[in-house]
């Protein structure tokens, strides 16, 4: 029976022996591949570390809001003593409104795209010691705050990296961005353009002619003007700009003044 009990355990011992083999090596491989992993975790870690030259400010930059406001092109003229001859254009008018709607014309290198119509503050400093004290301006609507853009006073992105990150896990982390590099563009919508040209004396009456200048490429007389002189010297208004004779000589040449009612309407 003794003999038979010293077979069986040499089998099973023969048996277990590569099961703890197994195991150990297991054991030991499980060791290595955690070794390798808390390695591969620190390479990458330490691969995604930024420098971040930006400081947050104990007080924000607060941007100055946009105001609409009309614009003529004849305002530096308005109240001078001007003069044409035959064929000259006495004016051109263009009005327009600016600073309707601020439009943000870069694109973001991100995933999301810059708000339109949010509300910019300066945030941050940027200091990298080469290119001067900047400006980080954030806002809540892009990336919840935690990203900005780099900008001098006049508003112009700065570095060639002008889009940073200034909280989170990657601070410092920067992007560069295309395009034009002004970050904020004011609206200018343009809501009349035409010239007033003069076509001399005929018949005791001046003669003037209102001319597209805005939607074609030909000189396109729209209008043609008659006014005696009575009306030349006392002043008539052609939409809406008020044009005073102020003198004739007999080359043809005109002398007048010119004012925008429509300006004064709208200050």
């Amino acid at each position: 029976m003794k003999s038979t009990y010293k077979v069986v355990d040499k089998l099973l011992n023969k048996v277990i022996a590569p099961i703890k083999l197994i195991r150990f090596l297991q054991k030991g491989l499980k060791m290595k591949i955690w070794t390798i992993s808390l390695l591969l975790v620190g390479s990458v870690l330490q691969g995604c570390s930024y420098t971040s030259y930006t400081t947050k400010l104990s007080k924000p930059v607060e941007r100055i809001t946009t105001v609409e406001r009309y614009q003529s092109s004849i305002e530096l003229k308005e109240g001078k003593v001007l003069s044409a001859s035959i064929g000259d254009e006495l004016f051109v008018m263009n009005r327009n409104i600016v600073g309707a709607v601020e439009v943000i014309q870069p694109l973001a290198p991100t995933g999301q795209p810059f708000p339109q119509g949010a509300i910019w503050t300066g945030t941050h400093r940027y200091d990298d010691g080469n290119s001067g004290i900047l400006t980080v301006y954030t806002t809540p609507r892009f990336y919840k705050g935690t990203i900005g853009v780099i900008l001098d006073k006049n508003e112009i992105l700065r570095t060639n990296h002008p889009l940073v990150q200034v909280e989170g896990a990657k601070t410092g982390r920067r992007w560069t961005m295309f395009g034009s590099r002004d970050f904020f563009v004011i609206s200018n919508n343009n809501i009349d353009s035409w010239a007033l040209r003069y076509g001399g004396k005929k018949d005791n009456s001046h003669v003037f002619e209102i001319v597209n200048k805005h939607q074609s490429d030909t000189t396109e007389i729209l209008q043609t003007i008659h006014i005696n002189d009575e009306k030349f010297y006392s002043g008539f208004i052609i939409r809406k700009v008020l044009i005073e004779g102020v003198n004739f000589d007999t080359h043809g040449v005109i002398q007048y003044k010119i004012k925008d009612t429509l300006d004064s309407v709208n200050k």
